[in-house]
């Protein structure tokens, strides 16, 4: 599903996965469950690209379901994986969370205010010590990865007990109130379009 802009949600992963089109090359922001891997493919496919188009792969936070195709989606397209330096550990196989993934290389280290192909990285610890958001400076379109969810059109956050800092990740959504963008891509629920700072507004006012 085409979202704005070059930027796509693939179609029925558990996890939302993000395909972005950059002239002839593509980039995926996360991998999905184990076995999601053909889904993106697929879907890619659809597009009209093979899977060499994909250049990276950028990993928002390194929980099993936005990385465990990570490692046969990085075997199938050959691109280069970009993650925070503090989720690098949990990708590599040095770190673990409660489920294991395979482990794999991470080419491209990535830290807060870095910029990567469009993207502004925006690191967002508190879910996990190296989650970040992504803002692509072109649409203004800011993937958030599991600092917030959508549910019925509400932004809320992801139950505390999935959150290693609750708290923590409690202000990083605070923060995003001084970030320059419209609209809001999550990894869990719909993307808000339009309204995303006004959302993440009122879930601020709840808390």
């Amino acid at each position: 599903m085409r979202v704005v802009g070059g930027i796509h949600l693939v179609d029925e992963t558990f996890a939302n996965v993000y395909l972005i089109e950059r002239g002839e090359k593509l980039f995926l922001i996360d991998a999905g469950l184990p076995g999601e891997y053909e889904k993106v493919l697929k879907y890619i496919e659809k597009l009209g690209y093979v899977p060499e188009d994909v250049e990276t792969i950028i990993v928002t936070h390194a929980h099993y379901d936005h990385v465990g195709s990570l490692k046969d989606l990085k075997d199938a397209t050959g691109a280069k994986v970009a993650a925070h330096k503090d989720e690098i550990p949990y990708l590599t196989g040095e770190k673990k969370f409660r489920r294991e993934i395979e482990p794999v290389e991470v080419e491209i280290e990535l830290n807060d205010g870095k910029e990567i192909e469009g993207l502004r990285v925006i690191h967002s610890p508190g879910h996990t010590p190296g989650s970040i958001c992504l803002l692509d400076l072109e649409t203004k379109a800011l993937f958030v990865g599991d600092l917030v969810m959508e549910e019925n059109g509400k932004l809320k956050e992801i139950p505390h007990h999935y959150s290693l800092d609750p708290m923590k990740n409690r202000e990083a959504i605070k923060k995003l109130l001084d970030v320059d963008f419209v609209h809001l891509l999550p990894g869990h629920g719909r993307p808000i379009l339009d309204e995303g700072k006004e959302k993440v507004r009122e879930l601020v006012e709840r808390f």
